[in-house]
Formats: C-alpha cells, structure tokens, sequence
C-alpha cells in the first residue's frame, strides 16, 4: 500500500496534464464533463489517500500501537507506514476539512445576499435589476432565474438579448452550477487543482455559448452580442454561486464563435480514461490493503 498511497497523492497532478491535453480535442460540453469527472476523481484520489496514510500511519505510532490488541510485528508487516507520516497526513486532512468548511461558508453567504435578488419580482424567470451597470447571471435554484440588469439591456438589441438569454437559460437547464460546485470542491481538497477548475469555468461559459448560438441559429449573431456586452460592462466581482456571461476569458470565447461549430474527437481522450482507470486500480488496492491493516489490529 505504501507504493499505491504514493501513486494516489500524485495523481492529482497527472489528472490536471491530461484534462488540459484532452480538452482541446472536445467540444465544450463534452470538455465539462470530463474535466468534472477528472477534478472529481483527482479529489476523491487526495482524500482518500490522505485518509488511508494516516489511519496506517498513526497505527504505527508507539503510543498509540502499546493500545492496540493485535501483535505489533503484524501490524508492521501489514502496513509499514512510518508514524510521523501518518500524523502528518492528519494534519493534512485538518487542513482540508477547514478549507472544505470555508468554501461551504463563503457559498452559503453568498447564497443568502443572493436571495434578496431572488425575491424580486419575476417576469417568468426573468429579473430585470435597476442598474446602469451592464451585467447579467444566471441564479440556479428552485426556481432558477436569470438576472439582467437595465445597463445590459439597453446595451443591447433584441436580437442580442435573444442570445444572452439564451445563454444564461443554457446555465439553468443543463445544471451547470453542479459541474462548477464538483470544481470548487475538489480545489478545496486539493489546491493544485486551481487550474482544472478554471478551465471547467471557462468550458461551461463555452457551452452556454454554443447552445445560444444554436438556439438563435447564427454564431456571428453571439459573437456579436458577446463581444458588444463585453465592451460595455464594468469589471464586477461574480457572485459565487451565480453563472455570468461576462466573466470567464471573453476574448476567447468570442474567437471561438468566429469560428466552426466544435466536435468531439473521442479517439483522442483515451488518455483520460486511462488515467481515470489506473486511478481506480489504486484506489482499490488501496481499500484492500487498509482491509488487510485493520485486520491486523483483531487478536
């Protein structure tokens, strides 16, 4: 097991390389989903084996092993983990708790400043925000609803605003707010999972984009209304728990509407899912071997 927790521990970082390399050959909901799926398995992979270390490693610190009712040397054989590793992994997983007890706390904040614009009055999903400020979100929830504010729409056509709203009513169907709360989460576990959460932020803003411009049937038309909002808004903070349509890489996206519609090239994701699977192996051998350590402990 020592081996494999190492191979666990490390595969955050070989998940991030290959999301980064197989992303470029998908279309953007495809990208999401994968890049979620590998920040979710990277996540689970540092939990896990920080879990695992430190549970075999404390096993093996003299205090607490002189309380145990199994043989010594068993335990030793079984899993031969230094105590101080094993402390440190648990200070770790303090470490990570806290950092997962922030997020949750800075999300729920949010989420109750947010709850004021949700109490507006609608016209159907629509909340219209008196603001000279040209800004727009989605706001997911039961109901979720799309806030535009009167800077936004004076800002643009209606023919723009066609495809703003079907932008951010592309965030609220296909629950985008989840693939981005599975990104926050595993940069909570695992900071160096900073980067593959970005690149989820921007590939959900890419979807969004590709599904308006289908559903107004006319990529300049996005491109155009993308660019034309962009040029008029302020720079806003986001609020956390809302998916904007200005705030992830506009320059990008507005190329990538000047562009061919996106296809997913699958061939050229097989890295990802050998990644994923050799992840998997560890993790069961992983779970095995901590069977093996426990069982150690039983006289």
């Amino acid at each position: 097991m020592y081996f494999t927790v190492h191979l666990l521990l490390l595969a955050p970082v070989a998940l991030a390389v290959v999301g980064s390399a197989v992303s470029r050959h998908l279309a953007p909901a495809a990208e999401v989903r994968v890049l979620t799926c590998l920040a979710a398995t990277a996540g689970a992979a540092t939990l896990w084996g920080l879990s695992v270390l430190a549970f075999a490693g404390l096993m093996n610190v003299p205090q607490v092993r002189s309380r145990l009712d199994g043989d010594p040397r068993v335990l030793a054989a079984a899993d031969p983990v230094p105590g101080g590793l094993g402390m440190l992994a648990a200070v770790v997983l303090g470490v990570v708790a806290v950092r997962l007890s922030f997020a949750w706390r800075r999300h729920a904040t949010a989420r109750r400043a947010l709850g004021v614009v949700r109490g507006a009055p609608a016209a159907g999903d629509l909340i219209v925000v008196t603001d000279d400020r040209a800004d727009a979100y989605a706001l997911p929830g039961r109901p979720g609803r799309i806030v535009v504010t009167t800077g936004m729409l004076r800002t643009l056509s209606a023919e723009e605003r066609a495809v703003l709203l079907a932008h951010e009513r592309a965030h609220l169907t296909h629950r985008h707010h989840r693939y981005a709360a599975v990104a926050q989460i595993a940069v909570a576990i695992n900071p160096l999972l900073a980067r593959l959460r970005d690149e989820i932020a921007f590939c959900i803003e890419r979807w969004a984009d590709e599904v308006a411009a289908e559903r107004v049937g006319s990529r300049r038309l996005a491109m155009r209304s993308l660019a034309r909002a962009a040029l008029a808004t302020a720079d806003l903070p986001a609020p956390p728990p809302a998916l904007t349509y200005l705030r992830h890489q506009v320059t990008a996206r507005v190329a990538a509407l000047n562009g061919e519609r996106p296809a997913s090239r699958w061939c050229r994701a097989w890295p990802a899912a050998g990644a994923v699977l050799v992840t998997f192996v560890a993790l069961a051998d992983v779970g095995v071997a901590l069977v093996r350590c426990v069982n150690a402990l039983v006289p």
